[in-house]
């Protein structure tokens, strides 16, 4: 890629991919549809994730992915107050926390983007950024802010 974005905060770049995203839901939607734009958006969404994902773990230390080198990925998460996060438990093979507050939907809702795109930008890449992270990795989120919880509930366990 030409660009490195990786000097944005995380929200900015997320607003910029909204707006992008928004565009082309709105300008696409009464030719090709919005369930099929939806399921295109999101394999985009998907494709980005995992590669994100397999950039983080390059960055483990030794080359090695573990479970202790990815809940250093909440940090990232949490910058610029993005999201605020709790009951944060890290073990030999379990990571879980709550999301309180989400600035990505705060966001997406300012910017005015329809509900059906919110959990497509933002919930829909934990799972694949966790999977291009590792294959040892599982993800499990039983709800989401995006959903009308009250918060995201994330559990990552590592399988050797």
């Amino acid at each position: 890629m030409g660009v490195d974005l990786s000097t944005l905060p995380m929200l900015a770049r997320r607003a910029i991919e909204a707006e992008l995203a928004l565009h082309l839901y709105e300008g696409a939607k009464p030719t090709v549809g919005a369930d099929e734009l939806l399921l295109l958006l999101g394999l985009g969404i998907d494709r980005a994730a995992r590669l994100a994902g397999q950039a983080f773990a390059a960055k483990a230390p030794g080359g090695a992915p573990s479970l202790a080198h990815f809940a250093t990925v909440v940090e990232l998460w949490r910058g610029g107050g993005a999201l605020n996060i709790a009951d944060l438990v890290t073990g030999a093979d379990c990571l879980s926390f709550a999301v309180t507050r989400c600035g990505y939907m705060e966001k997406y809702r300012e910017m005015g983007l329809p509900h059906e795109l919110h959990a497509i930008l933002s919930c829909r890449r934990d799972a694949a950024f966790a999977e291009g992270y590792s294959p040892h990795l599982r993800m499990e989120r039983p709800q989401t802010i995006s959903q009308g919880a009250p918060s995201c509930l994330f559990r990552f366990r590592w399988m050797s």
